[in-house]
């Protein structure tokens, strides 16, 4: 089990942050993610595995003038 933005989530082995992203129908192109307090690079996204008992911060980025 992992924690998504302050939700609990089943997790699996090999569970990258595109799963989460996936698994939590995020949409929005612009997100910030942070896996126990550490960013991870958008580019990141399909390669960083999470691990079991991780706490996952995703926040959409809006810019606006």
């Amino acid at each position: 089990m992992i924690t998504v933005n302050g939700e609990g989530l089943d997790w699996h082995e090999g569970m990258t942050v595109r799963d989460i992203i996936r698994a939590r129908k995020f949409t929005f192109p612009m997100l910030a993610v942070w896996i126990d307090d550490s960013p991870v690079s958008r580019g990141a996204f399909d390669t960083t595995v999470v691990p079991d008992g991780a706490t996952v911060q995703i926040i959409h980025m809006i810019s606006g003038g």
